[in-house]
């Protein structure tokens, strides 16, 4: 229905963000590392995709096409929503998902919220050969999500985890050093 959207954002609550285009507010549900770039009465821009259910239509927003990419190929997985689909990009990103399908390490995956071992396997199967991978294998992915979860366990906020993520050094090696290095730098 809509592919994109560019509005001023009228409002961030959650893992929403109000969308204003044309005097129209759009609900858009986003990652939690876009919408904390966003600041409110200043123009943003969405990838969309449009999910209509029986009784409602949702928009999924994203801040580059490739994550609308692989969040299109997440939800034709039986077993995962739009929902689900954008806790796993919240929370993997897409370099990890596309890890995590091309090695079928499904320990990554299952270590998100809400994806058990079989929607884990279905994703890996189902998925196979659709994303394009980096093939640097799975560890990677792996160690990230620990890493996520372990932060998470600490109380700090899912948002200032991911953009700390985002901006870790590729040199660091193993799920420690990560979390050293992030919680050095998670106060600045």
């Amino acid at each position: 229905m809509f592919g994109h959207i560019t509005g001023k954002v009228f409002d961030l609550k959650g893992t929403k963000a109000i969308v204003e285009v044309g005097g129209i507010g759009f609900i858009v549900h986003s990652t939690p590392s876009y919408l904390s770039k966003l600041k409110m009465g200043l123009i943003a821009s969405f990838w969309t995709h449009t999910a209509v259910r029986e009784n409602s239509i949702d928009l999924y927003g994203f801040e580059i096409e490739e994550e609308l990419r692989v969040f299109e190929l997440l939800i034709t997985v039986s077993g995962v929503g739009p929902k689900s689909g954008l806790a796993i990009l919240s929370v993997a990103g897409v370099k990890s998902i596309e890890e995590a399908v091309a090695t079928g390490d499904t320990s990554s995956l299952t270590k998100i919220s809400g994806i058990g071992r079989k929607t884990a396997e279905k994703i890996a199967i189902e998925l196979n050969g659709k994303l394009v991978t980096t093939k640097k294998g799975g560890a990677r992915a792996s160690e990230d999500v620990d890493v996520f979860e372990a932060l998470k366990s600490l109380g700090y906020k899912e948002r200032d985890i991911q953009e700390v993520m985002k901006k870790l050094p590729k040199d660091l090696e193993g799920t420690n050093e990560k979390i050293k290095h992030i919680l050095k730098n998670l106060g600045k």
